[in-house]
C-alpha cells in the first residue's frame, strides 16, 4: 500500500484521529483500543474512503453489536463524503427475505460499487451469518473487514469468535476496536489478536499464550475435577512489546484536543409490534389535529408522550404507571452495550417510571449490575441506592428519572451519560447534564442519546438542540452588551 497523503475526509479529524489512521496505514492487522467517545468509528471510515479512492479495496464488512451495526450507516453517512457514489451500504436484517437479501448483494457487487455490510456479531453464533460473509469474502477477495466492540470475541471458545477468527484469514485487512479490550484480563487479548494476525501473538494456542503470559493455580472440586484458574500475569514487557507495533490505545482523558462535552447519538430501530402501535397512534392524532378534533392542548401533549413511550418499549392508555403494559423493544438492549463497552461507571436517565425498570432488567440479563431510582422510592432508600452505586466497584449503572437526579446531586463518579428519553424541557436536559459535568469532574464527559429516524424522540432532540442554541445566541448576546457598557 502507498504512503497516506492527500486524504479525502468529509469531517475535520482530531489529532489523534489521524495519528491513529496514520499508524494503521498499510498494517493488514491493526487494532484500535479506545474509549467511547473519542471517535474510532470515524477513524475507520476514513481510512475505508480512502482505501476505496486508491482502489485498494472492493467490499467492506462491518461487524458489530446488534443495533450497533445498524448504527454504523448513519455514522458512514455523516463521515463519508456527501452522496458518495463509490460505496453502496447494505444492512443484515434477522428475518429478511433470503432472496431479496440475495438480489441486494448481487446487484451492489455487479454495479462496481463498493459493498459495505453492516452484520451484528450475534448472526455469526450461527451458520447462515457465517456462510453468507464467507460468500462475500470469496466474491470480493480484497475486503476490509472490522470487528467493533471486539471485546465480544473475547472468548475464543464461543462460535461467534471462532467464525470471526476463520471470516479474518479470508479478509485483506482487519481491524478490531474497543475500549475495554482487556478489563478482566490480558487473556482476552489472544482471540482477538488471532483475528487479527496470529503472528502477531506468537503463539499457536490458547494453552500456550496462557503458559507464557498467565500465572495460573491448580484446583480441585469436590466432585473431583481438576481446574486452573488464572490468578496473576507474567512477561507483561514482552507482550507489549509484540502488540505495541499493532496496535493503537487513546482515552478521553488524553486526548486534549476533544471537547469536555462529547455527544453521541444511536439508531434504533423499531420492533414490528412498535412499529404497528406507533403508526396508528401517529395516523389518529393526526387526523384529530387536522380535523379540529383535539382542541385540548393537555389532550394533543398526551397523546405525543403516549409516542414516545411506544418507542422506549412500552404503552399505557390511563396515568396510572402500573398498568404499563410492555411491548418488545430494542432500546433498553442497546443501553446494555453502550454501559458493557464503557470504561467505568455509567448514568442512565429516564424520563419515565417504566423506562428504569425495562433498562435494569436488560442490564441484570446481561449480567450487569445497577441500581435504578425513581418516584417510587422512598427518599432515604433513594439516598441508600445512590450510595451503592457510588461506592460498590461491581455496581456500574445508575438508572434514574430525570425527574428525581436531575437535579440537585453530584454524580462525577460516572464520565458516561445515556438519555434513555428525554423531556421537552431544555432545563431539563442541562440539570441532568451538569449531575456529573460539574466542579470535581477531571474527565470529559460522553452523552449518549437514542432515537429512531423520523419519529417523535428525534423531533424531540432537534427541538432541545434549537433551545440551547437559542440560549447560547442570548447569552452571547448580552455578554455582547455588557462588554460595550462596562468594557469588561
Amino acid at each position: 500500500m502507498d504512503n497516506l497523503n492527500e486524504l479525502v475526509m468529509t469531517t475535520e479529524p482530531y489529532a489523534h484521529q489521524l495519528e491513529a489512521l496514520q499508524l494503521a496505514w498499510g498494517k493488514p492487522g491493526f487494532a484500535f483500543f479506545m474509549e467511547m467517545g473519542v471517535g474510532k468509528s470515524k477513524i475507520i471510515i476514513d481510512e475505508i474512503v480512502n482505501l476505496i479512492e486508491r482502489q485498494l479495496i472492493n467490499a467492506v464488512i462491518i461487524v458489530a453489536p446488534n443495533n450497533v451495526h445498524v448504527n454504523w450507516k448513519t455514522e458512514l453517512e455523516k463521515h463519508g463524503p456527501k452522496d458518495y457514489d463509490k460505496w453502496a451500504i447494505q444492512i443484515w436484517r434477522s428475518g429478511q427475505n433470503k432472496e431479496k437479501r440475495e438480489k441486494e448483494t448481487v446487484d451492489i457487487i455487479n454495479s462496481g460499487k463498493c459493498l459495505v455490510f453492516l452484520i451484528n456479531i450475534e448472526a455469526l453464533s450461527a451458520t447462515s451469518g457465517v456462510l453468507y460473509l464467507k460468500r462475500i469474502l470469496a466474491a470480493r477477495r480484497r475486503t476490509y473487514m472490522v470487528i467493533d466492540e471486539s471485546h465480544k470475541i473475547k472468548n475464543g471458545t464461543t462460535n461467534r469468535a471462532k467464525s470471526c477468527i476463520e471470516l479474518g484469514k479470508l479478509a485483506y485487512i482487519r481491524r478490531i476496536a474497543t475500549g475495554t479490550e482487556a478489563e478482566e484480563g490480558l487473556e482476552n487479548l489472544y482471540s482477538q489478536f488471532r483475528f487479527l494476525d496470529q503472528k502477531i501473538i506468537g503463539m499457536n494456542s490458547f494453552t500456550a499464550f496462557k503458559h507464557m503470559y498467565c500465572i495460573e493455580n491448580q484446583n480441585q472440586l469436590a466432585s473431583g475435577q481438576i481446574y486452573r484458574q488464572i490468578v496473576g500475569y507474567k512477561n507483561q514487557t514482552l507482550l507489549a512489546e509484540r502488540i505495541a507495533p499493532y496496535t493503537y490505545q487513546k482515552r478521553k482523558k488524553d486526548c486534549l484536543d476533544l471537547p469536555d462535552k462529547v455527544y453521541v447519538r444511536h439508531e434504533i430501530e423499531l420492533t414490528k409490534e412498535q412499529k404497528s402501535i406507533y403508526n396508528q397512534l401517529e395516523t389518529e392524532l393526526i387526523y384529530e389535529l387536522k380535523s379540529g378534533a383535539i382542541v385540548d392542548a393537555t389532550l394533543a401533549i398526551t397523546k405525543m408522550m403516549r409516542l414516545q413511550q411506544i418507542l422506549c418499549g412500552h404503552v399505557n392508555n390511563s396515568d396510572n404507571p402500573r398498568e404499563t403494559e410492555e411491548i418488545p423493544s430494542n432500546r433498553a438492549n442497546f443501553v446494555s452495550e453502550i454501559v458493557e463497552q464503557a470504561s467505568g461507571k455509567c448514568i442512565v436517565f429516564c424520563r419515565f417510571i417504566k423506562d428504569v425498570e425495562l433498562v435494569v432488567t436488560a442490564l441484570a440479563k446481561n449480567d450487569i449490575r445497577a441500581v435504578g431510582v425513581s418516584s417510587l422510592v422512598e427518599g432515604s432508600n433513594r439516598v441508600l441506592a445512590i450510595d451503592h452505586w457510588r461506592q460498590e466497584p461491581e455496581c456500574k449503572a445508575l438508572v434514574i428519572t430525570i425527574a428525581t437526579g436531575g437535579v440537585g446531586l453530584t454524580l462525577n463518579e460516572a464520565t458516561t451519560t445515556i438519555f434513555y428519553s428525554n423531556s421537552w424541557s431544555s432545563t431539563d436536559r442541562l440539570q441532568a447534564e451538569d449531575r456529573n459535568h460539574r466542579i470535581g469532574q477531571s474527565s470529559k464527559v460522553t452523552y449518549f442519546d437514542l432515537y429512531t429516524p423520523g419519529h417523535i424522540d428525534q423531533k424531540l432532540l432537534k427541538a432541545l438542540a434549537e433551545k440551547r442554541n437559542l440560549a447560547d445566541e442570548f447569552r452571547g448576546n448580552v455578554g455582547n452588551v455588557v462588554k460595550f457598557l462596562f468594557g469588561h
